[in-house]
């Protein structure tokens, strides 16, 4: 029936291709037809096997690259049935390879660089990375580009090119992170204590993990007073449960406790008056 088909479309076309061509052109049309179905077939099944064991990215890059070179071979295989010379052809796509790629450095640029971020393997589809100020979670790692979803649901597309010479954080490479929570108290206020309940709180508290244990420490002494800082590990998934949860936490305690976080104070004289004083 393909043949058939094939047939009446030369049909079609012989009064306006040389009488040559009007021959040629249905069993050329046929083997590029057949050429591409078989390629497609191929990276059906490479494409199958290949998720058992590889990644999404480079499982993505071996079915593109089977298709592109079906759609090549095709295309080489109906202008050589139609009478062309296949080593003209390849030298005159060569020379249109090189206008092309002169003039689309950019697009070539992301191409190469996404090869690179696919073997190097930075990300994959699934985690959450931060690029610049740019902070979403990846759908899709393609030649030229990679597709984001922002945290507040929006569509990002960030050129390979870009991401291979920006500075990439992945935030759930790894299964657990770590938090942060540095404040000011003043200098009466004992230290020993402090510890005490931010260390009670972080054990308390059901998202904080406790392997590794939660760490209190003074990280130096400023003019407002000692800078402590609170360290507890938690699920990756669970940045925002844990941060609101201990510094909503922390914020009530030390309010109960008595503990006061100071702000820096600002002296301002208005000629020979008394300072303006502000918190």
């Amino acid at each position: 029936m393909a043949g058939d088909f094939f047939a009446a479309v030369g049909r079609q076309i012989e009064g306006l291709l040389p009488g040559e061509w009007a021959f040629r052109l249905p069993a050329a049309l046929l083997a590029a037809f057949a050429i591409v179905v078989f390629f497609n077939a191929v990276q059906l099944v490479l494409g199958r096997l290949a998720r058992r064991r590889l990644n999404t990215q480079r499982t993505f890059v071996i079915r593109k690259t089977i298709k592109y070179s079906g759609f090549m071979v095709a295309g080489l295989t109906l202008f050589t049935g139609l009478g062309f010379n296949a080593s003209a052809l390849l030298g005159a796509a060569g020379v249109i390879g090189i206008a092309v790629g002169f003039a689309s450095q950019t697009a070539v640029s992301s191409f190469i660089s996404g090869f690179f971020l696919i073997s190097e393997k930075p990300f994959q589809v699934g985690d959450a990375i931060r690029v610049d100020d740019i902070h979403g979670e990846v759908l899709s790692v393609d030649v030229l580009s990679v597709k984001l979803r922002t945290f507040d649901n929006l569509y990002i597309r960030i050129p390979n090119e870009t991401l291979f010479k920006s500075n990439l954080v992945n935030l759930t490479r790894f299964p657990i992170r770590r938090l942060d929570l540095p404040f000011n108290v003043g200098y009466g206020e004992d230290l020993e204590k402090l510890r005490g309940i931010l260390l009670s709180i972080a054990a308390e508290n059901p998202f904080v993990l406790e392997n590794p244990a939660p760490l209190f420490r003074v990280d130096g002494f400023e003019r407002v007073g000692p800078q402590v800082n609170l360290t507890v590990w938690f699920d990756r998934n669970r940045l925002l449960d844990v941060r609101t949860s201990m510094l909503m936490e922390i914020s009530g305690r030390l309010a109960r406790e008595g503990i006061e976080i100071p702000n820096e104070r600002v002296e301002v004289r208005m000629g020979q008056g008394e300072p303006i004083k502000h918190r």
